[in-house]
């Protein structure tokens, strides 16, 4: 008899993880509440007809998984993304800088903006970066035993580093990456971006992606595995995972409809703040639970808007220093292509402290910054702007938190977890929900090794 799977989630780590299933013959049935795939990384159609993101995304070179995952699908990488070669960061303070990223596709770019620009970063500032890559150059289990209790600012300062690194860069690269400060950022974490970056980098790139998320990816995604047998349901909220306390296994899944879905296996690819409240309440106490209940949790806030002009030249990403904007990209003409005027898509944080804003109160504050480093835009017109507030969009990478967080087998034989913030090497990201949901559908296969 065919083994069935119950996938609640219909996130990149619930979709890669039904896909792996399917290839080995399962019978898989996907549930995501929401009405479209793709979870917090998804895109959607407004009333309007325009795309919104639930969020700027960054798509990495060194994603290997997520890049195999399109191939698997059909999507070749470089039809589904645009590469950058170089990364901008700008100083309201009136200075900024271009810097090559990738030595092997842009050798002299890369050299001589690192060498160059010292009106941004000094000779001596540059030298004091070397401790950046001197340890990332561990082994990432070195790194989580030396790093993780420790947050990038503690470390920033015992390496005697210098505030304008720590402002003009790490600051605002922290912010992007994972909403978070350099005060309250695992340095664990951050130094595990630079691991995968040195250990990878013919593929040190930024990528942008050529449309919508949801047709680039989830779509293909879905037909992929409809093809192949599997069930995929939106708009289908979980409401309560049954338990039996006397055999330790889940007994189903019963949904807000008040179906009842029975399988031999149970999959939660859901965000751990929205898996916590579904756990039963006879293992809520159990050391493994009770300590996702205890993962901090960080906000974001997206914000896209319309401009009645061009403004901003390239369609890089760009990060920005002392500021709550960190990071915005011009959409318009790659991403999602319009004519007339920009679209930039960008991201407050920490937003902490912003999500009593009003969405007005939002995009003027998100205008004044653009304003400071773009003086194209001062004076164009604002069309349109959608704000979306999420109270709740990463597990905080705070010191000791990667290291607590759960792997994707449970203490419950027949229930498993899948992503971004289970165990993996890539920490609260696209490619880490990849890896964690083909990772959780190996131990669905055989859990006699887990």
């Amino acid at each position: 008899m065919t083994r069935t799977v119950a996938i609640a989630g219909g996130g990149l780590a619930g979709l890669t993880c039904a896909k792996s299933l399917v290839d080995a013959g399962l019978h898989v049935r996907v549930f995501e509440g929401l009405p479209f795939l793709g979870g917090r990384a998804s895109t959607f159609r407004d009333a309007d007809g325009d795309w919104i993101e639930q969020g700027l995304h960054i798509f990495l070179g060194t994603y290997s998984e997520f890049k195999k995952l399109l191939r698997e699908i059909d999507q070749p990488p470089d039809d589904v993304l645009h590469w950058m070669t170089e990364i901008r960061i700008k100083d309201p303070a009136g200075t900024d800088a271009v810097y090559g990223t990738n030595p092997f596709r842009a050798p002299f770019k890369t050299l001589l903006s690192a060498l160059g620009q010292n009106n941004f970063l000094g000779p001596l500032d540059k030298l004091k970066m070397l401790p950046i890559t001197t340890p990332a150059l561990m082994g990432m289990e070195s790194l989580r035993e030396r790093f993780d209790d420790m947050t990038v600012a503690q470390w920033w300062a015992q390496m005697n580093g210098t505030s304008d690194v720590l402002e003009r860069v790490l600051r605002p690269f922290c912010r992007a990456i994972q909403f978070t400060d350099v005060e309250a950022f695992s340095a664990y974490n951050f130094l595990g971006w630079i691991h995968h970056v040195l250990y990878d980098l013919p593929h040190s790139l930024a990528g942008g992606y050529r449309g919508a998320r949801d047709e680039l990816i989830f779509q293909p995604l879905a037909k992929y595995l409809t093809r192949c047998g599997a069930s995929i349901q939106t708009g289908v909220q979980l409401r309560e995972i049954q338990y039996s306390a006397e055999s330790n296994r889940i007994t189903g899944f019963v949904l807000e409809s008040g179906e009842q879905v029975i399988a031999n296996a149970y999959v939660a690819a859901l965000p751990a703040w929205a898996f916590v409240p579904l756990i039963p309440h006879a293992l809520r106490r159990h050391p493994f639970f009770a300590s996702i209940a205890e993962l901090p949790v960080a906000p974001a806030i997206a914000v896209q808007i319309w401009f009645d002009r061009e403004g901003v030249g390239t369609t890089d990403y760009t990060l920005m220093a002392r500021t709550a904007v960190p990071v915005y990209q011009e959409q318009s003409k790659l991403t999602y292509p319009t004519r007339g005027g920009d679209r930039i898509s960008t991201t407050i944080s920490p937003a902490d402290d912003y999500l009593s804003w009003s969405d007005a109160e939002l995009v003027r504050y998100t205008l004044d910054a653009l304003g400071q480093v773009e003086p194209g835009l001062r004076e164009a017109r604002v069309v349109k702007s959608v704000v979306l507030k999420h109270k709740q969009h990463l597990i905080r990478p705070a010191p000791g938190v990667m290291s607590a967080r759960p792997t994707q087998v449970t203490p419950v034989p027949n229930l498993f977890l899948a992503g971004d913030w289970t165990q993996q090497d890539y920490f609260g990201s696209q490619e880490g929900a990849v890896r964690s949901g083909r990772a959780c559908a190996a131990h669905v296969l055989h859990p006699s090794a887990s």
